[in-house]
């Protein structure tokens, strides 16, 4: 936010559109960075340029947050993306009418709703790159900032003082509603809890039933095929026996193979996959799809052999890997061993 303090001073001093930012909160004694993003905040606010226009608010405790929370009319949150691991206070503070701006990140990028009509607030699109292709910190911080700084002079201060002749701006009052509407429905504490409960108390139950049954005793099987995996595992290889193809018609098929060594292991304890994608892909893109392969047959040498015929379903230019790792029906993930092995 402090990335350009003239643009900055511009936004918050507009005779006709002032803007005031209140800051509240706390940083543990063993966070230095934190402790020094307040002293940074309290140095702005102490800056004759923004004296009561940027307020740092002391004693942050449950009372003033539920002031806050429901009397400020934007909620700014700018995480550094992809750090922020829900973001709470943006959900209550959305309930209350009051509007988000904030960074596509934690539960903004599901609540934010886009679009004319539909929009419930503001969204700072995150620079991805900074992740993905090597963009430094500063070129992020940078970018991201020149949004907010756009966002809140065209957008959020035009917005709050279109104001009508009952004294207050329709478009604001309408975008409050929308918020409340759409968020409230999607984030609360019902939801919360029943997905708790369909996606990992349910799941976890289940699991110890299966575990539980005759004392116990598919427990032990998993226990003694997880010891045999762990001891067989460093010797697991893969081995491509088809001829590469660099070019096919889209339409056509194409046919891949490879020859796995288990060394002690048995077909039935891995799983072998091919993750076919998009090259270049990022956060933000789809994940890659996952095609299992069929075990076939023993081959030469004691390896195992497991084929897929695959007819792609998009053109252009696409990338493929193929991975084993051990499978085993009572297992609670897939991932669950920390094992693979990548070609």
């Amino acid at each position: 936010m402090f990335q350009n303090l003239a643009w900055l001073k511009q936004i918050v001093s507009d005779p006709e559109r002032p803007v005031v930012f209140i800051f509240a909160g706390k940083a543990h004694p063993a966070d230095e960075p934190g402790q020094a993003m307040i002293r940074r905040i309290a140095e702005v606010a102490n800056m004759p340029e923004f004296m009561g226009h940027i307020l740092l608010v002391e004693g942050y405790d449950l009372r003033l947050a539920r002031r806050l929370v429901s009397g400020v009319d934007v909620w700014l949150n700018n995480p550094v993306y992809p750090l922020e691991a829900s973001g709470t206070s943006g959900m209550k503070a959305g309930i209350n009418g009051v509007l988000n701006l904030s960074v596509l990140d934690g539960w903004w990028a599901e609540g934010y709703k886009p679009g004319k009509e539909n929009e419930n607030g503001w969204a700072i699109k995150p620079t991805s790159s900074a992740y993905d292709h090597g963009v430094d910190e500063s070129r992020r911080d940078y970018e991201e900032a020149r949004t907010l700084y756009e966002l809140l002079q065209d957008k959020v201060a035009p917005l709050y003082y279109d104001r009508g002749p009952m004294g207050y701006s329709p478009g604001w009052v309408g975008m409050s509603k929308r918020s409340i509407a759409s968020i409230t429905q999607e984030f609360n504490s019902a939801r919360m809890v029943g997905e708790y409960v369909s996606k990992y108390y349910q799941p976890a139950a289940k699991q110890w039933h299966r575990y539980s049954e005759t004392g116990f005793t598919a427990a032990r099987q998993l226990a003694e095929w997880k010891t045999r995996v762990r001891t067989a595992w460093p010797r697991v290889s893969l081995r491509r026996i088809d001829d590469t193809q660099r070019r096919i018609d889209f339409g056509s098929g194409v046919r891949f193979g490879v020859a796995v060594r288990l060394d002690g292991l048995v077909p039935s304890d891995v799983t072998v996959e091919l993750l076919f994608s998009r090259p270049n892909t990022n956060s933000q893109s789809r994940p890659p799809r996952p095609y299992r392969m069929e075990y076939q047959g023993p081959e030469q040498d004691g390896e195992s052999l497991f084929t897929l015929e695959l007819t792609p379903e998009v053109c252009g230019k696409i990338e493929y890997r193929l991975r084993v790792y051990p499978h085993h029906e009572m297992l609670t993930h897939p991932f669950e061993m920390g094992m693979m092995v990548w070609l």
